[in-house]
């Protein structure tokens, strides 16, 4: 009786898939009424289907386009999934006549009422163009009448006269019940491609038969009759490889803690053009090596041309040369300030210099390009070993080949005495190799100033610190006073400056408050704020009713306070991606506690050491009591800032005691 309920369970579900009608329009009243995704109860939307279509068109006198159309359909259960009924298509807009095309085809809303289907569909007027860089443009459209529950559906249209092909989504931070793609190359051109993600990709290869039909015009004159123009037409047959995808219940991407960038690990098809191959034409190559890609930045005038570039700045180095006493450190640190304070981020990511280095000075305002291209040739006047470093910013992804579009991004590598210092001048807290986090992503590529080019780490390697002392009285009714100092350094102290330096005194004190446990802070103050290369330290008194337990004649409290760690950020069963710390770390804490007269200590935590292996962490605890005092020690340190994912279960171990350390509790007892 089992099996024939699995099996007639098994055929309603294939049914049901089968049945499906995925045409646009054709939206069902099952579809609409779904309150909940079977496989993802918790997901807000869901992708019902999507189609995805890639190919080559010949236009005449113009050459092969590469068009691709998308269809979706997504459901929206509830309000948190109305984001989803927006969406952006970003495409190339350079400022000429050769940028790609996108338009809306179709877009429509479905909802359910009174048992009828209500269609209302986006009007024109609806569909906006934003300029997002100088380069890079995106259409946008948000659909009418959302409400939860409701389905929307659009298709648009993508051409491009580049022949690139945008790379294939295959998973979402949504989940997909349905994907088909369609890529379909002619035997002319050639890709490189690359597979990212964990989910299996089920695919098929093809090849069919195609041609296109040219059409010549010429004109004869006659010398004893009228001039004519005369058409003729010629088929010239090809080949064209086509990849069919079909995958269906595709989980959503799940957000992990600690992740380089979520989308780096999206399932995903990336096209790399590596060469065309026309008949009777020798074959032409893109993108070959590393090397090649370099090369053909450098080349580019908004590259090279600008670091050439010196006269404007003469007068400003000469002081500052004067002004450091002929030390190199000195004019690289004095260098760096300037180009910090004179010229500032304007948030645009570029590898090319955005309006011109001359501008951007003139202005005080440029990208990253331009501010890191003055420093870059302010140091090399200065005699100082200065060069450009490509890199991918965190949000931008991870390159998986050779590409030139795998670069969106300079910073400056310095090189004094066999030492090598890699700076950012767009950071205005940053100094020489604590640079900010959406730099620290992989590996850059340093160009020469004599072309040659190599990879450099850009992980960090020295220890970010943090550093806490607490003092501490407690009174016999549970009031906890006390005075705590923190120090800073490294990355630490670039990213308290950022998150704190910018806001009043009395919203840096109320954001601490609350994180410590609705703490009542006094006496605030913070040292060392605008001299960088020095940390930073937080002081304050503080005091609180909240964080002991009183039942009977003991008191209860845990031996760090507000300082404790008390949750695992490791609690998944397995993980897939792995774990990104940006910075090694070493955080310590020490508290020492002065117990109300007329208690005794009755018992503490054990000392505690664990570590990670090969030496990727250790954590250490140790608590001792002399007299009415109480001394407690805890040091945690990451010596590494990416962590294997093949240890994980290691790793989630390792919080897991850290936690359970941290969550005993001393016990105080009054005396008889």
């Amino acid at each position: 009786m089992k099996k024939r309920l699995i099996t007639l369970v098994i055929l309603m579900v294939t049914n049901q898939l089968f049945s499906q009608n995925y045409k646009f329009e054709k939206v069902s009243k099952e579809e609409l009424q779904e309150q909940f995704y079977q496989q993802d109860s918790s997901a807000n939307a869901v992708v019902l289907y999507k189609n995805r279509r890639t190919f080559f068109k010949y236009i005449q006198g113009e050459g092969f386009m590469v068009e691709t159309i998308v269809h979706e359909r997504i459901k929206i259960y509830n309000k948190e999934g109305y984001d989803w009924a927006t969406k952006y298509v970003s495409y190339y807009n350079p400022k000429s006549s050769d940028s790609e095309k996108v338009r809306v085809l179709e877009a429509k809303t479905y909802s359910l009422k009174a048992g009828k289907i209500q269609t209302n569909k986006l009007n024109k007027k609806e569909i906006f163009d934003e300029k997002v860089s100088r380069y890079w443009s995106r259409k946008k459209f948000t659909m009418p009448n959302i409400s939860e529950g409701c389905v929307v559906e659009w298709k648009y249209k993508l051409v491009s006269p580049y022949r690139s092909i945008d790379k294939v989504e295959l998973q979402y931070r949504i989940p997909i019940k349905k994907i088909e793609c369609s890529i379909e190359i002619p035997e002319y051109y050639q890709f490189n491609i690359k597979h990212t993600g964990y989910i299996q990709i089920n695919s098929e290869q093809s090849v069919k038969n195609s041609s296109i039909a040219l059409t010549f015009k010429s004109r004869s004159d006659g010398f004893n009759s009228p001039s004519k123009t005369s058409f003729s037409s010629q088929k010239i047959d090809f080949s064209t490889r086509i990849t069919k995808i079909d995958n269906t219940n595709i989980p959503a991407l799940i957000e992990e803690t600690y992740v380089n960038e979520m989308d780096n690990y999206r399932t995903a098809i990336y096209y790399e053009l590596s060469s065309i191959n026309w008949p009777n034409e020798p074959i032409k190559y893109f993108s070959k090596s590393w090397e090649d890609v370099t090369k053909t930045i450098r080349k580019k005038h908004v590259f090279g041309d600008e670091l050439n570039k010196t006269t404007y700045f003469k007068d400003d180095l000469a002081k500052i040369i004067v002004e450091s006493g002929g030390n190199k450190n000195q004019i690289l640190a004095n260098i760096f300030e300037f180009v910090k304070q004179k010229v500032k981020w304007n948030g645009v990511y570029q590898k090319y210099s955005y309006n011109g280095v001359r501008k951007a000075y003139k202005d005080g305002s440029g990208s990253a390009a331009d501010i890191n291209f003055i420093l870059i040739s302010m140091l090399r006047e200065a005699s100082i070993n200065a060069n450009p470093v490509l890199i991918s910013t965190r949000d931008h992804g991870v390159p998986v080949f050779p590409t030139i579009k795998g670069f969106n991004y300079v910073i400056v590598a310095v090189e004094i005495e066999n030492n090598m210092f890699l700076l950012d001048a767009t950071e205005e807290y940053s100094i020489p190799n604590v640079m900010p986090l959406r730099d620290l992503n992989g590996r850059g590529r340093l160009v020469r100033k004599d072309g040659a080019s190599n990879w450099v780490n850009l992980t960090p390697t020295q220890l970010s610190e943090t550093n806490s002392i607490m003092n501490i009285v407690m009174t016999d009714d549970g009031l906890i006073e006390g005075v705590k100092s923190t120090k800073y350094t490294k990355s630490s102290a670039l990213n308290y400056r950022n998150k704190y330096l910018k806001i009043r005194q009395d919203d840096i004190i109320s954001a601490i408050e609350i994180k410590k446990g609705n703490i009542k802070i006094s006496d605030f103050r913070i040292t060392n704020k605008d001299e960088i290369y020095k940390p930073i330290i937080e002081i304050y008194k503080f005091s609180s009713e909240e964080l002991v337990d009183i039942v009977g004649d003991k008191i209860y409290f845990k031996s760090l306070f507000f300082d404790a760690i008390t949750k695992n950020p490791f609690e998944l069963e397995k993980r897939v991606y792995p774990i990104d710390f940006g910075t090694p770390f070493l955080n310590k804490n020490m508290v020492s506690m002065t117990i109300p007269e007329g208690y005794v200590v009755e018992s503490i935590p054990e000392n505690f050491a664990i570590g990670l292996p090969n030496n990727y962490g250790t954590y250490r605890f140790n608590i001792s009591v002399s007299g009415n005092k109480i001394s407690i020690y805890a040091i945690f340190k990451m010596n590494t800032a990416i962590y294997p994912v093949k240890f994980y279960s290691g790793i989630k171990e390792f919080y897991k005691q850290i936690v359970t350390k941290n969550l005993e509790r001393i016990v105080l007892k009054e005396i008889d």
